[in-house]
């Protein structure tokens, strides 16, 4: 029998405007959150299927590279909104 995996409540985020800094940090904060479910979903499957989630994975970090520098966010002010927004 396959574990259940833990699975969060979801969060009433605040609305963004678009094309803002903060939204830039908005999305690397759901790049983060979404690198973190592959990470686990990866540890229950074989093959072909790890490579395609490797490549996923590698897409998204290239948006969250993007967007951290269309708008100069340094790695410490996304890892701080990162905190901010875990702990509402």
């Amino acid at each position: 029998m396959v574990p259940v995996p833990v699975t969060r409540p979801p969060r009433t985020l605040p609305v963004v405007d678009t094309g803002t800094r903060e939204s830039a940090l908005c999305t690397i904060a759901n790049v983060g959150t979404a690198l973190e479910s592959l990470r686990e979903v990866r540890k229950h499957v074989r093959g072909d299927h790890k490579r395609r989630l490797d490549e996923v994975a590698v897409i998204l970090r290239v948006v969250a590279l993007d967007a951290q520098a269309a708008y100069a966010i340094t790695d410490d002010e996304a890892r701080a909104f990162i905190r901010d927004c875990r702990s509402r």
